[in-house]
């Protein structure tokens, strides 16, 4: 059973998977859909002061408390279960899944994963396998960068193969400097390789801070990057 909302996965960690949700939830929140926005696992509070920094960021934007935004924060910038590991934090994969069943059905649930498709949230569940457990369709990010070809479509593919629907793709600008070729031509060869129903759905602007980006701007800069996929969720 499909709820109403998505889930954010990515590539590769550092793509850009937070800024596109939080200008999603911030733009969502501007058109008054009630929602509800989640990170379940941050790693890396020791480079963040010990604060969650995405959870934080998705909760200004979704204006709701940082504590009701994630399930477990660890301390080092690792995968999860590592992270964990080292933490001496048993992750409860059925803690989450409480969290999420709790969110109410009437709020539009945007969540977002950590890593890539394929890293475990919790030992034997990867990211990959949310979408089909909690009945939501995923939004894959992808680095606009050398390479972004091979590793969006090995994300697609894992995820299907994992009974998920991708909503499709969003390709992100990862830097200020003037594209390369590959950048300049990515876009164009994602459209053509891509599967017919996951459709290249826009390139997302650079954003060099988004933590010091007013909900309104990132909002802006959803609506002009996914106007089609917003207005089917605000209408």
């Amino acid at each position: 059973m499909t709820r109403r909302g998505l889930l954010v996965t990515g590539t590769d960690t550092e793509v850009g998977k937070t800024v596109v949700t939080a200008s999603i939830v911030a733009a969502l929140r501007e058109a008054e859909v009630p929602l509800r926005a989640l990170k379940p696992v941050e790693s890396g509070l020791e480079d963040n002061g010990g604060v969650p920094a995405d959870a934080a960021l998705l909760a200004r934007c979704a204006g709701q408390s940082i504590e009701s935004t994630y399930v477990y924060a660890l301390r080092e910038p690792l995968a999860p279960a590592v992270a964990a590991e080292r933490d001496s934090v048993a992750l409860d994969q059925s803690r989450i899944d409480a969290v999420v069943a709790d969110v109410d059905s009437s709020d539009f649930l945007v969540v977002e994963g950590v890593g890539g498709a394929l890293v475990e949230v919790t030992r034997g569940t990867a990211v990959a396998d949310l979408g089909a457990r909690w009945g939501l369709p995923v939004l894959v990010v992808a680095a606009n960068r050398l390479g972004v070809l091979n590793h969006t479509l090995l994300t697609v593919e894992a995820l299907r193969a994992r009974k998920a629907q991708v909503l499709g793709v969003v390709l992100n600008t990862v830097s200020e400097a003037p594209p390369t070729v590959s950048e300049q031509t990515n876009a164009e060869e994602l459209a053509r390789l891509l599967p017919a129903d996951v459709p290249l759905l826009g390139t997302f602007p650079f954003v060099p801070a988004p933590d010091r980006e007013a909900p309104e701007s990132l909002a802006l800069r959803a609506r002009a990057t996914l106007p089609d996929l917003l207005l089917a969720w605000t209408q």
